[in-house]
């Protein structure tokens, strides 16, 4: 009788443990989306999205267009910050310059490339981001 009984009790504590182990691989499979970036978006300080982007290395035949990609790879949470005056927010659905430089978009638009630029000269300036916003449109509100 303790045969038959043995049996019952240890497929249960197999089908338990069975249970927690999938229970726990799925938790810190969830935990690991969720930091790597599967599983929200990132944020600067006010709330801007973050995307990724293009490497600069890319671009290599073409300097202007691989340094505006090293400043969106460089200072992201600046450009996250930042208008864009090409028409690519309205057109496209961009939410800020940054969003220029997660494609091939911002390599063919002078506009995209001026604004990076600009503002990577102003932040190593030490230009708050919100002077950086207000000279950049002043300089580019005109473009739209």
């Amino acid at each position: 009788m303790t045969s038959k009984t043995k049996p019952k009790k240890r497929k249960k504590m197999n089908k338990q443990a069975m249970w927690l182990v999938l229970g726990s691989a799925g938790a810190l499979a969830l935990i690991a989306w969720i930091f790597i970036g599967g599983g929200g978006q990132q944020l600067t300080a006010s709330g801007a999205k973050l995307v990724h982007t293009m490497d600069p290395s890319y671009f290599s035949k073409d300097p202007k267009a691989r340094a505006a990609y090293q400043v969106a790879n460089d200072m992201p949470e600046v450009l996250a910050e930042l208008p864009c005056f090409c028409g690519c927010m309205t057109a496209l659905g961009h939410e800020s310059n940054l969003f220029c430089f997660k494609d091939e978009h911002g390599s063919g638009c002078n506009i995209c490339e001026d604004i990076a630029l600009e503002a990577r000269d102003m932040h190593n300036k030490g230009f708050s981001i919100e002077r950086i916003k207000d000279v950049i449109r002043e300089h580019f509100g005109h473009s739209q």
